[in-house]
């Protein structure tokens, strides 16, 4: 279990987080009400960013059981809790089933008539999307409980877990990148269904790895200052960390202007309108801000020697692209609702605070449940 003082400080927490989830909830709830489609359009975007997360968080403990190293070991607890709230993720997904018709225009009644996707309805109709969406998370979850189990397992002494683990490391990063190709394709890119890019999944996966790393790394400087944990994360650690999210942002822009000039370049109608729905009406301004927060601004900062190994100033910057990430996701959704201009709802941050509060509900329960530590390898972490 966790050491006492730091779970009483996160039950603390949990009791503000309810409250905040509970607030949050009714308004959107009442919001649903008098605007159906803006709650569902509110929702998914909601949805996505605390998906990604999770997924995010799976992708980094696999990343470490394959090669091994210090940084991995220290955010393994923090990224094993945020994954184990899948199954929640889950559950969250049937009020995006209830709203399809206001989210996916292809499975509306009269899109078999729409000559721009008719050739496409095969794929996306109702029931194989359920049923996708249902294969994605049944292999997921499935592999989160696995890992989280024979990680214990490791823990105990069992000399055959670590084997086991690096097999289904192996085999789950192939599985995920297979479930994300289709699941990126079902989720984002059909709200535009004449729309396709064989790069998005690229950079839908590397959003995804960035957001958890961040946020798996703010929280750990934070947890870090409690006085039980102080000296037991030396500053290679959090040096390391602060390479890895440098390595990413520069490979998240990477993936994403490459999408953008393979378009450009064609200026084919089908592939340059998702690009041309973001690049007007007040949506260009969003781009260059998520430019600027999650490309510029940490690239120059991570490139600090000195901001790498600072646990505060390594925090801040982790924060930073945590919130770039919650406006890459608003700027992937929004836009195809409303194309011509710029618009944001109050349900946007309702519904991001009540599915946050949810999120953040599971992760402390699985947390509070382990060391923060591995206890096999925590002389390692100390070490650095």
């Amino acid at each position: 279990m966790m050491d006492l003082p730091l779970a009483l400080q996160l039950n603390r927490f949990q009791y503000r987080v309810l409250f905040v989830t509970v607030v949050a909830a009714a308004l959107s709830i009442l919001g649903g009400v008098f605007n159906r489609a803006q709650f569902f359009e509110s929702y998914l975007f909601a949805w996505l960013f605390w998906c990604g997360l999770s997924m995010g968080a799976l992708v980094i403990v696999m990343m470490q059981f394959l090669t091994g190293g210090m940084w991995g070991l220290a955010i393994r607890r923090l990224s094993e809790a945020a994954f184990m709230a899948l199954p929640v993720i889950a559950v969250l997904f049937l009020p995006v089933l209830f709203g399809m018709q206001d989210l996916f225009p292809w499975s509306r009644a009269d899109a078999i008539h729409t000559h721009a996707w008719v050739h496409k309805h095969a794929y996306l109709n109702t029931p194989f999307f359920v049923a996708r969406t249902m294969f994605y998370f049944a292999i997921v979850i499935t592999m989160a409980v696995l890992l989280r189990r024979w990680s214990r397992q490791q823990d105990e002494g069992d000399v055959l877990a670590p084997r086991r683990l690096r097999i289904l490391s192996g085999g789950g990063l192939i599985l995920y990148v297979l479930c994300m190709n289709f699941a990126s394709t079902d989720w984002v890119m059909s709200l535009e269904p004449e729309w396709y890019s064989t790069i998005f999944v690229t950079v839908f996966m590397a959003g995804q790895f960035l957001a958890a790393l961040a946020l798996m790394t703010a929280l750990l400087a934070a947890f870090s200052e409690h006085t039980s944990l102080r000296w037991s994360i030396p500053a290679k650690v959090f040096h390391d960390l602060g390479n890895m999210l440098l390595a990413f942002v520069i490979f998240w822009i990477y993936v994403s202007f490459s999408q953008f000039l393979v378009i450009w370049s064609g200026n084919l109608p089908k592939e340059i309108s998702w690009y041309l729905h973001r690049s007007a009406g007040g949506w260009q301004w969003v781009a260059l801000v998520l430019m600027l927060s999650q490309f510029f601004i940490p690239f120059a900062l991570l490139l600090s020697r000195a901001a790498k190994r600072h646990k505060s100033r390594l925090a801040a910057i982790s924060a930073l692209i945590v919130l770039a990430n919650i406006v890459n996701n608003f700027w992937l959704v929004a836009p195809a609702f409303h194309p011509k201009r710029f618009s944001v709802h109050w349900m946007d941050f309702a519904e991001l605070l009540a599915l946050g509060g949810i999120w953040s509900g599971a992760f402390i329960f699985f947390l509070k449940r382990r060391p923060l530590l591995p206890l096999s390898q925590a002389e390692g972490v100390r070490d650095g």
